[in-house]
């Protein structure tokens, strides 16, 4: 996920997978491993400095790891006990997804984030689910089932949450790409680039739609780490990151069209068509500038919320600037 390259960002256009809907975590239930261990050590290996290798695995692992229990062991446990395990999993879920922005809010982790990972999260995620799982198989009463329920809709805001947020990261870092398509007067990559940024800015906004659901905020309370005015800053943050992606494809329109146009201009120009060369470099310079003002009216009504598009509007705008002023310095160079 952590692409800026235009070339790698480029080779392969299939989009990142929805977490939600499928099972979480990188551990098999059925057999009964940790979802974040090594299924290749065996735990006795000598390390060399008279310590085993499970010992310097343990020395070395996170002190917040995530706990799975294999099946077995979640069938020993109590109700309550299931139920505090998956309060505790999913409080570490929303604190490791608010340490990825360096901060202890949700709202740290914003589309600029590109060093998010949602594979500690999820592991977390993975192991909330087991838990409240294993308590529903047990016979529970009313006020369990209750909690339960709320368990699962937490863990379902958060799973729809990083949902919409790798998707917002990654067209982010398409429409760096963009940027640099532009500057190179690459057509197909700038059409490409653009064409899949819009396709996340569908996806998100279709899992925004789902975690907006008033079931998410009634449960939040259900986790010590959430609040419901984090969950409502956290909804409007990927609802706002989301408009502004929709409005800065919409807007990139024009710009891909004015790259397009003035590559032809270049080609014509090479194969001996000075003239029909400078009407096109003409018509790419007026497409550039179409495209610059729709950015600029992007850029001036960007929410608080929307921010880490920022940067990324600007070095657009900047970009589609610079082609049209090459455009017009190419068709008056032919006319003078």
């Amino acid at each position: 996920m952590h692409r800026r390259a235009l070339l790698l960002a480029v080779a392969g256009l299939s989009g990142c997978t929805s977490l939600v809907g499928r099972p979480l975590g990188g551990g098999s239930d059925q057999a009964g491993g940790s979802s974040g261990s090594d299924s290749g050590s065996t735990g006795t290996e000598s390390t060399g400095d008279g310590g085993t290798g499970a010992e310097a695995d343990e020395a070395a692992a996170p002190a917040s790891e995530p706990q799975t229990p294999s099946p077995a062991e979640l069938r020993r446990m109590s109700v309550p006990d299931l139920l505090a395990l998956s309060r505790d999993n999913l409080s570490r879920a929303v604190e490791t997804y608010a340490d990825a922005g360096g901060d202890d809010s949700l709202t740290a982790v914003t589309a600029a984030t590109d060093a998010f990972d949602p594979g500690p999260v999820v592991d977390y995620l993975y192991g909330a689910r087991r838990a409240y799982e294993a308590a529903d198989r047990q016979g529970v009463s009313t006020a369990d089932r209750a909690e339960i329920d709320r368990l699962g809709r937490v863990e379902e805001f958060l799973r729809l949450s990083i949902d919409a947020q790798v998707l917002l990261i990654e067209a982010h870092n398409d429409l760096e790409g963009v940027v640099t398509a532009i500057e190179y007067v690459d057509p197909e990559t700038a059409r490409s680039l653009t064409d899949r940024a819009g396709a996340r800015q569908e996806r998100a906004s279709g899992a925004v739609t789902d975690l907006s659901n008033s079931r998410y905020e009634r449960s939040i309370r259900v986790v010590d780490t959430l609040s419901r005015d984090e969950y409502r800053d956290k909804r409007d943050q990927l609802k706002a990151e989301t408009a502004v992606l929709g409005d800065v494809h919409e807007a990139l329109a024009s710009v891909v069209e004015g790259v397009r146009l003035f590559a032809r201009a270049r080609g014509r120009r090479r194969s001996g068509a000075p003239y029909a060369a400078a009407d096109l470099g003409r018509d790419a310079a007026t497409a550039f500038d179409r495209g610059g003002k729709a950015l600029r009216d992007v850029g001036s009504r960007i929410p608080r919320q929307a921010q880490g598009f920022d940067s990324v509007v600007a070095s657009l705008r900047a970009a589609t600037a610079d082609g049209g002023t090459e455009a017009r310095a190419f068709y008056r160079d032919i006319e003078a």
